[in-house]
């Protein structure tokens, strides 16, 4: 069974662009979503549309995700602490009608298991679901206290194929913002044989620093992570 892993898209429009094209071409069984439309860039509601568009589709929300949710719901002390940490996505964000958007992330669960698979899918970990990081390097052992022999994990923006006994641990990266000093990655995982390939998304990212100067964003992160 072929299995599609992506997420931390982060509304990189240009780069999603590129990968949805690339996910939709893998044919895959069932293609998982790990959570994080927004934070960071701007494309938020153009993503929305090409998440729709993919087939097989399961999907779940991310911290970056909650958080809109939360501020929507009027937590004004939150949007301005995002406000300093992140830039101005969500201000940018909230500009617009999101009401469709809204409704969609109301419908998301924070984890997913695919139905007949032996598999959980978080944006974090498993024992914090939208907000803990299993790193590369992290010690797992602790997912030897769950039932599943997989685990599909997103937050951390590295990939990841780990292995502990009988269990297997896959992050794809991510498709909006990689932290590996390469690319933006997914993952096309066989589901029987435990193999694991991440795929590469090359695009052309001078429109979304474009973008990053029209928004007037100051947050020196948000460019410095594109050109490493």
């Amino acid at each position: 069974m072929k299995i599609c892993l992506f997420g931390d898209v982060h509304g990189n429009g240009p780069a999603f662009r590129i990968a949805c094209k690339a996910i939709v071409a893998e044919s895959a069984d069932l293609n998982i979503f790990l959570g994080d439309l927004c934070g960071y860039y701007y494309d938020q509601l153009d993503i929305l549309d090409m998440l729709r568009e993919i087939p097989n589709l399961g999907a779940i929300k991310g911290n970056h995700d909650v958080i809109f949710l939360n501020i929507l719901e009027g937590n004004e002390e939150l949007r301005k602490t995002y406000l300093e940490k992140y830039g101005y996505s969500m201000e940018k964000l909230l500009e617009k009608d999101v009401t469709e958007l809204k409704e969609w992330f109301f419908k998301l669960p924070e984890t997913y298991s695919p139905h007949g698979l032996n598999v959980t899918c978080c944006h974090g970990s498993p024992w914090d679901v939208t907000d803990g990081y299993v790193y590369p390097d992290s010690p797992i052992e602790e997912f030897l206290n769950y039932s599943y022999d997989s685990f599909f994990l997103g937050h951390t923006h590295y990939p990841m194929n780990r292995r502990i006994k009988e269990k297997y641990i896959v992050n794809p990266g991510s498709l909006g913002q990689a932290r590996n000093g390469g690319w933006p990655t997914y993952a096309v995982v066989d589901y029987y044989s435990k193999e694991v390939s991440s795929k590469e998304v090359v695009y052309d990212n001078s429109g979304l620093l474009k973008q990053i100067n029209e928004a007037g964003d100051n947050t020196r992160y948000l460019r410095e992570i594109l050109e490493k």
